[in-house]
């Protein structure tokens, strides 16, 4: 009885394992498909335990059998080729692991044009710039900036700026239940200064407020001209810049609130004040996008801006950190970002 009880739940455990494998190989991430094949691969691991103590007499005359021993050698060896081709992303498992991902890529479906918010800010220089950024699936009202530096990396102006982090008057009082709903609901003695959100920028314009920090204040805002509202969706943003450098660095930062995971929590770095000040709004790190852009190439006017790491968890450096393991949701808030350039009539 009880070997037909260990039998039939390895059996069912390797078909559920099976199926699930297939599921999480053809199709985008699902956490239900991937809590379910790690649960029963725990589950066939303690079967699979109990099935070698049943049978322990058995499976060791296999192993010590006159003349079976060269039966292993060929699976042995097989076993540790296909393990090594696994860990080391050799061929041909690179290739079978990349046509799975290009089909799970394309299952997302294209954002339609009309689903684009229209934005426009300074467009009198002759240097125009049009920036179209498709929302990923983590986008949610994102604290972002938008700006330019010099190759060398002295920050040259801002095109765009939140209308929060520009002023430094982001709402206090928000949480994770009554996020979506508290803008209907702010009162001016509930502000305060996220000087946490877009710290690579902030750091990288070099203005320092009166308490030492570098975010802007109510105090000392950033005009409107290059402020905007927090955007709820995918855009396209044009705007121009002068100057008689043809190659400049192109940069975006974005930052959403409340999207803490293991790494970046109320549990974590329990001796930063910025970081643990109160507010609610503990996550990771802002993401900093880039592109150089040559208006001197006539040839090439698009630029796919590319993700080049995450700011400081609380703002105190303006580093750019290269690292991304410990980032989850906020490698998603963004699905591309291409530059058009072109000089204007």
């Amino acid at each position: 009885m009880k070997r037909k009880l260990i039998s039939t739940s390895l059996a069912i455990c390797f078909a559920v394992l099976s199926i699930t494998g297939v599921l999480s190989y053809f199709y985008d991430y699902k956490r239900g498909i991937a809590a379910t094949h790690t649960l029963f691969g725990f589950l066939f691991l303690v079967g699979a335990f109990f099935h070698m103590k049943t049978n322990w007499n058995s499976l060791r005359s296999y192993f010590l059998k006159k003349g079976l021993n060269s039966h292993f050698v060929f699976p042995g060896f097989m076993f540790l080729l296909l393990l090594t081709l696994a860990i080391t992303d050799s061929e041909p498992v690179s290739s079978l692991m990349d046509f799975g991902t290009s089909l799970r890529a394309n299952q997302k479906k294209d954002v339609e044009n009309n689903s684009f918010i229209a934005i426009e800010r300074n467009v009198g220089s002759p240097n125009q710039l049009e920036i179209e950024l498709v929302a990923g699936e983590h986008y949610w009202h994102p604290q972002m900036a938008i700006w330019l530096e010099t190759l060398e990396g002295e920050y040259l102006t801002s095109l765009y700026v939140t209308h929060a982090t520009a002023k430094g008057t982001f709402f206090g009082g928000r949480t994770k239940e009554n996020f979506k709903s508290f803008d209907t609901q702010q009162r001016k003695s509930q502000e305060f200064r996220r000087v946490d959100a877009l710290p690579v920028w902030s750091h990288g314009r070099g203005v320092q407020q009166a308490d030492g920090l570098y975010a802007p204040s109510s105090e000392n805002p950033l005009p409107d001209a290059v402020s905007g509202a927090t955007i709820s969706s995918s855009f396209r943003l044009r705007t121009s810049f002068g100057g008689a450098s043809n190659r400049v660095r192109l940069r975006l930062e974005i930052n959403v609130a409340f999207d803490d995971n293991e790494f970046y929590s109320e549990f974590d770095f329990p001796e930063d004040e910025i970081y643990h000040n109160g507010t609610g709004q503990l996550g990771q790190p802002s993401v900093i996008y880039e592109a150089v852009i040559d208006l001197g190439n006539p040839e090439r006017t698009y630029y796919l801006m590319d993700l080049l790491g995450h700011g400081h968890h609380s703002g105190q450096t303006g580093s750019i950190y290269p690292n991304l393991k410990r980032l989850t949701t906020a490698k998603k808030i963004v699905e591309r970002i291409i530059v058009k350039t072109f000089r204007a009539e």
